[in-house]
Order: structure tokens, then sequence, then C-alpha cells
């Protein structure tokens, strides 16, 4: 196999990729392979080098927001209709995945896609409209903050309060796991108000990080338990109380998708690598390659990662001509990506043997860890499944002519 010059895919099925990422665009396969140039030169130029420092610090870089934010890629992405341009989403998603960037990955996505997307959906306000335009630009960092202590997967049981004193709202509570929380200018936070569950979008004077969290992945992502305490006027309430979980939902299903395409790029990275090493590696008296094992071990690995890429592209091609993805539908690729993205990384890091195991060796190790993340972040297996089976249909027609009483 042929790599690029940095060691991603080979140049045929990049080709293949382009052309099947081309439906969503609508449009020639060269407007699409010249956004993949541009997306994989800044990250390679500027987004990369900052990872080793980051995940030893475990510290978000705000830099990598401003400097993506700065060429309009942001822009580029929610241009458009209801759901701006998911072709480019997912051309940027997949990229930050094949650069293994972890942690920085994941915070860009989280950003760019569950915090703006909200963002742009529902600020109706100048002050919402504000923020946006800074989100877009890279001046800001936003972040959403959902989880509690006592509060996972069911968010209609959120206990940060959301109370009317005089002119003005006061939040307060703790969120659990909020990522990149540390770095955020801005927080869309989920509190209860008396009519239900609303989002309220909290500036960094009402937000205190009160604990780093120790992640055995994605060290990069700066993931915090945070305080909120705030007074806020009525612009800020981007959702109104008992329509928060809704709009969450949306949220959610851009994050889920963005989150699928970066697993998909770090896939990508983890396989290419691995055949590379088999081919290169000798073991007595031939490349680790002639071992069919070995070899039929990653095709198996490889189809999978064809046919769930081929999932994505039709699913963004048919929301992009103007069709819709049920939440169901966005669960159900987010969360068999994610399984089959730890399941590559773990076989590819045991194609290195030893090697796959050391920090310092390649980043074969650190994917595995990492990996694990995408079967929690954006809501977790069992969740994805409920979402999944929510959508099942029965046809008792069928069912009837098919099956004696």
């Amino acid at each position: 196999m042929t790599l690029l010059s940095n060691n991603h895919l080979d140049r045929r099925t990049e080709e293949q990729t382009d052309l099947g990422i081309q439906l969503a665009f609508g449009t020639t396969s060269r407007p699409v392979t010249d956004f993949r140039k541009r997306v994989r030169t800044l990250l390679e130029d500027r987004i990369s080098p900052l990872l080793p420092s980051c995940e030893r610090e475990r510290r978000f870089p705000r830099e990598a927001v401003a400097a993506l934010g700065a060429t309009g890629l942001f822009h580029e992405r929610w241009s458009g209709g209801p759901h701006g341009d998911l072709g480019r989403s997912v051309i940027l998603s997949e990229e930050l995945g094949r650069a293994g960037l972890g942690g920085i990955g994941i915070g860009v996505g989280l950003h760019l896609e569950a915090a703006t997307s909200l963002l742009r959906g529902f600020g109706s306000t100048p002050y919402a409209e504000e923020v946006l335009g800074l989100a877009l630009a890279g001046e800001s960092v936003c972040c959403v903050a959902t989880s509690e202590q006592y509060v996972g997967s069911d968010l209609s049981a959120v206990e940060t309060a959301l109370t009317r004193e005089g002119d003005h709202w006061r939040v307060r509570g703790d969120k659990w796991f909020v990522s990149p929380g540390a770095a955020a200018d801005f927080a869309l936070v989920l509190c209860r108000g008396s009519g239900g569950p609303a989002i309220v979008l909290v500036p960094r004077t009402g937000l205190t990080p009160t604990r780093r969290w120790r992640t055995t992945g994605m060290r990069s992502l700066e993931t915090v338990r945070l305080h909120v305490d705030a007074r806020v006027t009525d612009d800020a309430v981007l959702v109104r109380p008992g329509a928060g979980l809704a709009a969450v939902g949306q949220g959610l299903m851009y994050e889920r998708l963005a989150l699928a395409a970066q697993i998909l790029g770090a896939m990508d990275l983890a396989s290419v690598l691995a055949v590379t090493h088999l081919k290169r590696r000798k073991q007595f008296g031939s490349p680790l390659y002639r071992h069919q094992a070995l070899r039929l071990r990653l095709a198996d690995l490889n189809a999978q990662i064809l046919l769930a890429r081929r999932g994505m592209y039709a699913t963004v091609a048919e929301v992009s001509a103007g069709g819709r993805v049920s939440m169901s539908e966005a669960a159900a690729l987010k969360v068999t990506i994610a399984r089959l993205g730890e399941r590559v990384a773990s076989e590819c890091a045991h194609v290195f043997g030893g090697r796959g195991y050391v920090e310092d060796q390649n980043p074969l190790e650190r994917l595995w860890r990492d990996s694990k993340a995408g079967r929690l972040g954006g809501g977790s297996d069992e969740m994805m499944w409920e979402l999944v089976a929510a959508g099942f249909r029965p046809d008792h027609k069928l069912y009837d002519s098919w099956v004696k009483s």
C-alpha cells in the first residue's frame, strides 16, 4: 500500500471516499477534494503540533478553535440550509480523526456541532446571535453542560435551577463531565425552570471548574466538573422552559454524526498503520503480512470500516438532499461505528505487539485508550440502543400472513 505523506489513506481509497461524499455536496468531486486538502494542511501545520503538550498537560487548546475558525471553515460548515453543509462537517470530522487528534478533535466537534448547532437553531436574540458569530469565527469556545452527579442519560431529571430574580434570571447548579469545560467562554446549560427543562447561555464569569477529571483517554479534551452560578437577562435564555430536552436532542444528533465521522477517520489511521507494519515487520524470515491470520483479521476489519463509511455517507447525502435523520438513525450510526472503532483500535494495537502497548512508540496505544470515549460521549451504547428500539414499527398484516395463530 502506497501511503500519503501523512500516513493516511492511500490515494485510490481517498478518491473513492471523495466520490462517495460528493453526493452530500451535490456537486463534482473536485470541491470535495480541495476542501479535504485545505483541512488536512491546516491540521498538519497548526493543530497537530499542539497535541503532545496538550496530552501531557491535560489541556484543551483554545488556539485550535481560533485557528480553524479564522480560516472560515466553521462558517462554511454552517452555510446553507437548516443542517448547514453536512458534507463539510463529515470531511472536517474525518480529518480530525485521521490526524489522530483525539481529545482536541472531539473538543472542536463539541464546539462546532453540539454548541453551535443550538446557537444557530435557537438563538433568536441579539446576544445569542453575537455569541454565534464569535463561535463561528473561532473567537470564543462554547460547550454544552447537561449531565450532573445523579443525572446521566435521563436529562429530564436535571436539578440545576433556573429561577426568576427581579428582572434577571439566576442559574445555579453543578454540572459533571463538561467538555471542554475549563476552556469555554460560554456554556449552554441545561437547567430546570418552572415549566420544565430550559437551555441558558452562561458566560465564563458564571462558570467555575471545580475538578479536572483525570480521564483514561481523550486527555486533551479537558473534561471538568463545572459549578454554574450566574445572573443573566432574558436574551440569554436560549430555549424556554419546557422545550429544553427537544432542543438538546437536536444538538446531540449533530454531535453523534460528527463523532461517528471522527471515529471513521481514526479507524483509517489505525488500519493503515497496521497494514504498513505487517508489510515492514519481519518474523521467522518473512513479513508479518505473509501470516494469514493477521492479514485476514485486518481484511475483516477493513470490510466493516468500508460498510460503516457507506452508511455514514448515504445518511448525509439523504439529509443534504432534503430528507431528515431521525434520532434512531443517528443513534444507530453512532453506536455501531463507536463499537467498531474500539475493536479496530484494539486489534491494530495488537498487530504492533509490545510496541502497541507503549506510549512513546506509536499512536496506537493512545488511539486504543481514546476509543472507549466513543461509546460514552453523546450517549452510552445502551441509550443509543433504546433510541433505535424506539423507532421499531411492527407490521401486523405481514405477521399474520406468515405466522399461524
